[in-house]
């Protein structure tokens, strides 16, 4: 079982204000990954069970649910707060509590940020980043040290309800995010608590073969081929300071088709070498650069990506910078202790 535990008093406080509320929205962060999918539709699908006709649960993604997690139960009611707009603000307006899951701060939902911080409902945090947002939240459930959103998820939902509001349902969304957030139970793995979790959701006779299948086995023809690029034509290998690069302008994502969810685990094909400890992702977008982080060892890649303004895990950490690709590329460089070293592979060059 999950040894930390939580508090008795927040927890008793949060089924209180879930048998008070009649509309609660639930918000994830901007370009949704398996574990904010699977913990915004999880958690919307017990409260389902726990209000029945005496509640509105709305789950909202700030651009919408990415297409390889449509298949997930309840993911035809995810509102895009970009492309239903109207529909969001309205929800918001109308909502008693808000339940932020798989984020530390507002900031992270991107264009909803501002909205949501100003609302005056009852704000509720369940995530397992570090630093969460103590101030704009009235109730967090936080443990950096677990492995996943749904895993905290799931061990809430037993210290308030025992498996009274479990079903298959619920148990495949956590399911997914467990396993995504994890690269399928290859990292972020170390506390036992993680496959005792796993163990409980398998009783729900959830097939996970079936559900691993579908969430990575969905390649189209682009993204394969797009894959194939990235590892010949802009993958840089520093092996004296153990890292790996890749760097994708906008040319590069519109010659093949691609977007941010296609770059899905890219970055850990960079860490797939024996001898990188540490792989980095910039990807331009429109008038801003992401950055994906992966370590392995003793690396803390979470402490780059703060300074880049963002943050993550010890093992995987990102930030979205509000600068070019090239000046982003400067500022990641000199991070990871590469700016003016020659890597031993430019691409199709080596």
């Amino acid at each position: 079982m999950y040894t930390k535990g939580f508090d008795i008093q927040d927890v008793a406080k949060f089924r209180q204000w879930i048998a008070e509320t009649r509309n609660v929205l639930l918000v994830s962060h901007m370009n949704a990954d398996g574990d904010a999918c699977g913990s915004l539709l999880g958690m919307t699908l017990m409260l389902d069970c726990a209000k029945g006709d005496k509640g509105l649960m709305t789950p909202v993604l700030p651009n919408g649910c990415p297409k390889n997690f449509t298949w997930l139960p309840g993911a035809d009611r995810i509102v895009s707060g970009e492309k239903d707009r109207a529909l969001w603000q309205e929800r918001l307006k109308e909502a008693d509590m808000i339940i932020c899951l798989d984020l530390n701060a507002a900031s992270r939902t991107d264009m909803l940020a501002e909205e949501l911080s100003q609302a005056r409902c009852r704000k509720v945090l369940i995530d397992h980043h570090h630093s969460p947002d103590k101030e704009h939240f009235d109730l967090i459930f936080s443990d950096y040290a677990i492995s996943s959103t749904c895993e905290l998820v799931l061990w809430l939902s037993y210290a308030m309800w025992d498996e009274r509001f479990m079903n298959r349902d619920v148990a495949t969304c956590l399911y997914a995010g467990l396993n995504t957030d994890t690269g399928g139970f290859a990292f972020s793995c170390e506390q036992p608590s993680c496959f005792e979790a796993a163990a409980k959701l398998v009783k729900f006779d959830i097939h996970p073969a079936e559900i691993h299948n579908k969430i990575v086995n969905t390649f189209s023809v682009n993204r394969m081929q797009f894959y194939g690029f990235a590892l010949n034509e802009r993958l840089k290998i520093y092996p004296s300071q153990h890292v790996a690069i890749m760097v994708f302008s906008l040319d590069d994502q519109r010659r093949f088709g691609v977007g941010g969810e296609d770059m899905e685990g890219l970055v850990n094909y960079t860490l797939m070498m024996k001898e990188m400890e540490v792989g980095a992702l910039l990807r331009e977008e429109s008038g801003r650069t992401k950055v994906s982080l992966r370590a392995k060892y003793d690396v803390d890649v979470n402490m780059i990506a703060r300074q880049l303004g963002g943050g993550g895990h010890t093992k995987a950490a990102g930030a979205t910078c509000i600068m070019p690709l090239d000046k982003t590329l400067d500022a990641v460089e000199q991070l990871l202790g590469i700016k003016n070293v020659e890597p031993l592979i430019i691409g199709a060059e080596r």
